[in-house]
């Protein structure tokens, strides 16, 4: 069983659900199984074939970067982190240290 964090912003698209479970070897499988119960989430998080727009994913704090056909092991917990843009390019490098050093909350 993989877990998925939902985060505030796409909780409309769960029925306000937090935390949602999937079976999958992969991010493609991952969402294939989500689909039928969440069809919104899924439209946002597949832009054909890659991650939507907007959209990174981390698997046990790792975020994906070979994107929907990456592995995902039994037992992951998968993160859905609507990207950030936007800002002075000062303060870039803070942001991006601080969005990697956020680990969900549950």
């Amino acid at each position: 069983m993989i877990t998925v964090l939902i985060p505030q912003p796409l909780r409309t698209l769960t029925n306000g659900e937090s935390v949602l479970t999937a079976e999958g070897h992969n991010i493609r499988a991952v969402i294939r199984d989500l689909a039928p119960r969440y069809p919104e989430l899924t439209d946002r998080l597949v832009d054909g074939s890659k991650i939507g727009r907007g959209i990174s994913l981390a698997i046990n704090g790792d975020v994906v970067s070979t994107g929907l056909i990456t592995r995902v092991p039994e037992g992951a917990e998968i993160a859905i982190v609507p990207q950030i843009s936007g800002g002075s390019r000062d303060y870039r490098p803070a942001v991006s240290t601080a969005i990697e050093a956020v680990k969900p909350c549950r």
